[in-house]
Formats: C-alpha cells, sequence, structure tokens
C-alpha cells in the first residue's frame, strides 16, 4: 500500500508539533515529580527533540525520498522538525511560567543567587547585587521565552547539521557532477 505524500513543511510541521508535545508532557512530568530545578534531567529534553528529528527525518526519507536524502535535505527536514518543535515548546514555556509554575522564576533567581554567593570570592558585595539586578531584568517571562527561542534553535542547528551526517543516503543512480 503506497503511502500518502505530503510537503516537506507539512511533514516537519506534523514531526516537530510532536516532538514538541512529547517535550510539554517531560516539563509537565518534570513539574508534578518537584524535578524542573534539576539542570540535568532538564538536559532530556534534548534528547527529545533529537529522537523526534531523526524519526521524522528517517521517515521523510522513506517516504517521500524514496529511500535517499541529500546532506542538505537531511539537515533541512532535522532542522525544521527542531525548529517546530522549539516554537511550540518555547509558546507552552511561557504559560508555564505565567500561570503554572508560577513561583519558577523567583526559584531560578534564588539558585542563581545561591550558586554566585557559593563562587564569591572574587566578587564584591557590589558586584553580586549588580549582577542579580541585571539577571532579574532578564528574568521576565517574555526574557525567557526570547533566549529559550533562541538557545533552541541554536541547538537545533547543531543537532541538524550533526544528524545530517548519518541520516543522508546517495542515490547510487543520481548523476554525478565532474
Amino acid at each position: 500500500m503506497e503511502e500518502k505524500q505530503t510537503s516537506k513543511g507539512m511533514h516537519t510541521l506534523i514531526y516537530g508539533a510532536g516532538t514538541g508535545i512529547a517535550m510539554i508532557v517531560f516539563t509537565l512530568i518534570m513539574y508534578v515529580s518537584n524535578l524542573y530545578m534539576n539542570k540535568t534531567l532538564g538536559y532530556l529534553s534534548f534528547l527529545i527533540m533529537i529522537a523526534g528529528m531523526v524519526v521524522g527525518s528517517m521517515q521523510y526519507r522513506k517516504v517521500q525520498l524514496k529511500g535517499f536524502m541529500t546532506y542538505g535535505q537531511a539537515f533541512s527536514v532535522n532542522f525544521l522538525i527542531g525548529l517546530f518543535a522549539t516554537i511550540i515548546s518555547v509558546i507552552f514555556f511561557f504559560f508555564y511560567i505565567e500561570y503554572i509554575n508560577t513561583s519558577f522564576v523567583s526559584e531560578l533567581l534564588a539558585q542563581i543567587k545561591a550558586g554566585m554567593e557559593a563562587k564569591a570570592g572574587n566578587m564584591s558585595q557590589e558586584q553580586m547585587d549588580q549582577a542579580m539586578m541585571w539577571t532579574e531584568r532578564f528574568m521576565t517571562p517574555v526574557w525567557m521565552v526570547v533566549w529559550g527561542f533562541l538557545g533552541n534553535a541554536f541547538w537545533a542547528a547543531i543537532f541538524a547539521l550533526v544528524i545530517a551526517i548519518f541520516l543522508r543516503k546517495k542515490d547510487p543512480n543520481a548523476p554525478t557532477m565532474i
């Protein structure tokens, strides 16, 4: 049975949305488990993004490209999946810190301050106060979403560059350039 062809944009949107939803579910599990401040476990969301990118691009290669994919095609599919997942997850993150976990920003600021005080050997109290003042200015929900989007988009690009190396598959019947 032949599978239905979809455009690259629609395919990446579907897999990006699925990946973004999986990242949201992971965030909610971390919140309910009271592990949301654990940085190490937080990095698992990157594994979810990578898994969504790999599965989505392998499916795209299999169905839309008849089993073959250039490096450029692999990169673009992976990056778009990661980008759509990022958009969905940062929109959720805004609502998460604004309405679900309203103490998240204050807890994060307290954690940053404690870290600064632990490493305060080279900083005066005035310097720490100034650093905290600037940190607080950029710890608003809007700024956190902006920086979260930029950071996740950056990592999606890096992951896409690496994943594309492993998922490309040259068509032996394709004409070669001399």
